[in-house]
């Protein structure tokens, strides 16, 4: 072989190679919709006015919530190397309050119903 046909050889075979990494990407994609279509093929469906509902509902009931009430806190301090104090530490005492509220604010949207097995 020939200088020449070597090159074009060599810039036929790139060319294959760019040309099958592109659908390899393309066939990557693929499935990985395919995977996410199937994680989510047995949940349960909502329409969007139910989860705009759920939204707005969480949304109040957080606006509502007293996050300025410093009893709601656990926090430490420490002093810094110059003396200056520092909170080091905050953390929200009543998470399950909130937590509790906002799914009862939540069942309130719905007609919850038992489903015996």
């Amino acid at each position: 072989m020939t200088k020449v046909e070597l090159e074009a050889k060599v810039n036929e075979l790139e060319l294959t190679l760019n040309s099958l990494e592109l659908n390899a990407k393309t066939v990557k994609d693929d499935l990985v919709e395919a995977n996410n279509k199937l994680e989510s093929i047995n949940k349960p469906e909502i329409s969007a006015y139910n989860v705009d509902q759920i939204r707005e509902t969480v949304d109040e009931i957080i606006r509502q919530y007293n996050f300025d009430d410093t009893d709601n806190y656990e926090y430490d301090f420490e002093i810094d190397y110059d003396g200056r104090l520092n909170l080091s530490n905050i953390d929200l005492e009543n998470k399950d309050e909130l937590a509790e509220a906002i799914c009862d604010g939540i069942e309130d949207l719905f007609n919850v119903v038992v489903i015996e097995d």
